[in-house]
C-alpha cells in the first residue's frame, strides 16, 4: 500500500494575528552542509550547522479582511521574527519562527495573482509527530 501525505494547512501569526494563506505548497527544507578538512591521517568531514527555509507558494488575498499578504508587509516592515506553524496530514507538526519577507505584487494578467516566497527560520524548528 502507499501513502501519500500531503502538507495540510499553515498558520503564521502577525500580532498576535493568525492567519492561514490559501497555499499551493508549503515546504520547510533545511540547507545541510559539510567542511572537508585535510588531516595527516586522511580527509575528516565535518557537519556544518544547519540552516533552515520556509517555502510558500500561493495565492496573493491583496485587501481581504484576513489578508496574507497585506500582514507580510507588515511584519516584513516591522522585522521582527514572527511565528508560523504547519500541519500535516499525518497530525505531525513542524513550528518555529521566520523572518519576514514582502510579497510579490500582482503578476499576469490572464491568470490567478501568486506568490512564491522563501523565509528564513530564525534557529531550528520543532518537529512534533502525530499520534
Amino acid at each position: 500500500m502507499t501513502v501519500i501525505y500531503t502538507g495540510r494547512n499553515l498558520t503564521i501569526e502577525v500580532d498576535a494575528v493568525a492567519y492561514s494563506a490559501q497555499t499551493s505548497s508549503t515546504t520547510v527544507n533545511a540547507q545541510n552542509s559539510a567542511t572537508v578538512y585535510q588531516t595527516l591521517t586522511g580527509p575528516k568531514s565535518i557537519m556544518d550547522p544547519t540552516s533552515w527555509e520556509l517555502q510558500i507558494v500561493g495565492f496573493q488575498d491583496w485587501d481581504d479582511a484576513a489578508s496574507f499578504c497585506d500582514a507580510m508587509v507588515a511584519a516584513a516592515t516591522a522585522g521582527d521574527p514572527i511565528p508560523f506553524e504547519l500541519a500535516l496530514s499525518t497530525g505531525a507538526t513542524v513550528t518555529g519562527d521566520i523572518i519576514p519577507a514582502f510579497p510579490p505584487f500582482g503578476g499576469a494578467a490572464d491568470s490567478a495573482l501568486e506568490f512564491d516566497m522563501t523565509f528564513t527560520v530564525d534557529g531550528t524548528p520543532t518537529y512534533t509527530p502525530g499520534p
